[in-house]
């Protein structure tokens, strides 16, 4: 266990998706395996990757996980579950059916032995009767706030203002570290330049990213500057979940008090020439001072993002995450 001034580090299941995809031996025994290896005893898993028979998982699958859980001496600390908003086309789904899928989840949560519920796709109106539930199958849940959602938007405060309303503890939030993206990743800039993107039109889009321009106005601008499929891709993802915009860390200190648990959301850790370790699009330094100023004493599940970029360094990766987020939280930057 590696716990650090009250703050103990844990591994998303999600960080090694390309290797998941790609080799058919690279199954969920296999990650808790690696997991353990790095000594680290609990563990964050993706229902909608981790089973095949995701939203009901077979009782061989969760079998597979408690005896690797065992074995190697790891548990599921956290489950991340998946409402589908658009499992039918056409078709709104009601607060009944949402609460049918949470409802899923949280079964499959209580059969891994998980502690928390990583939850999405609701409003904060529908936490009461979640916090009902979390309580009924004795769960904590947790909101991931991913972006391009940020610690002071209407959403955020929605969520906060209910859990106050109600004075609910067994309903959070899950701040996802990608929402404090400054700028994108150069692994991602050289993506779309491998799309056939070209780096000026790239470099104007980033430029321009908060000048009030929508996604389909930037579109028509970079077209008529010459751009194509390359910068199309580009737009829409900075335009959405890979959004960046100067990190609201001042905003975030008021979410603490709020957090259930930590995504330590990454893309790519790097090397300076002093050795030193750095995720540089990311200011982890100030977010992770202002979670632990702030009192937070919880899980920081290392979350590495490189499947979005086709990488295959998972490994590499997340001991680097470890190794940088200990030095930071030891206050040894």
């Amino acid at each position: 266990m590696a716990t650090i001034n009250g703050i103990e580090q844990a591994i998303s299941a999600y960080g090694y998706t390309q290797q998941f995809i790609e080799r058919p031996s690279f199954d969920n025994a296999e990650i808790i395996r690696r997991v353990a290896d790095k000594g680290i005893s609990k563990i964050e898993l993706v229902g909608a990757q981790a089973f095949g028979n995701y939203p009901t998982p077979s009782p061989n699958e969760i079998d597979m996980i408690l005896n690797a859980s065992t074995e190697h001496g790891v548990s599921v600390y956290s489950y991340g579950g998946y409402v589908d908003l658009g499992r039918i086309t056409g078709v709104r789904m009601s607060e009944d059916d949402i609460l049918s899928d949470i409802r899923l989840d949280m079964m499959t949560a209580r059969a891994l032995g998980a502690q928390s519920l990583r939850a999405t796709g609701f409003g904060p109106s529908l936490v009461p009767r979640v916090a009902e539930l979390a309580d009924q199958y004795g769960l904590t849940v947790g909101f991931e706030i991913h972006a391009p959602h940020t610690p002071t938007d209407k959403v955020t405060t929605g969520f906060m203002e209910v859990i106050d309303r109600y004075g609910i503890t067994s309903f959070g939030l899950v701040p996802d570290f990608g929402m404090f993206i400054e700028r994108p990743t150069e692994i991602a800039i050289q993506r779309y330049i491998g799309l056939g993107a070209r780096r000026e039109l790239l470099d104007y889009v980033i430029e321009h990213r908060w000048d009030g321009s929508t996604e389909e106005q930037m579109c028509e601008r970079i077209f008529e500057m010459g751009g194509g499929q390359g910068e199309k891709i580009a737009i829409s993802e900075w335009f959405g979940y890979l959004s960046f915009a100067p990190a609201d860390i001042a905003g975030f200190a008021h979410m603490v008090p709020y957090t259930k648990y930590v995504h330590g959301k990454f893309y790519h850790v790097e090397i300076d020439d002093q050795g030193n370790l750095n995720e540089p699009t990311i200011p982890y330094d100030a977010a992770l001072k202002t979670l632990s100023d702030g009192g937070f004493k919880g899980v920081l599940v290392s979350e590495y993002e490189g499947h979005a970029f086709y990488l295959d360094d998972a490994d590499e990766q997340i001991d680097r995450h470890l190794e940088m987020t200990s030095t930071m939280l030891s206050g040894n930057v």
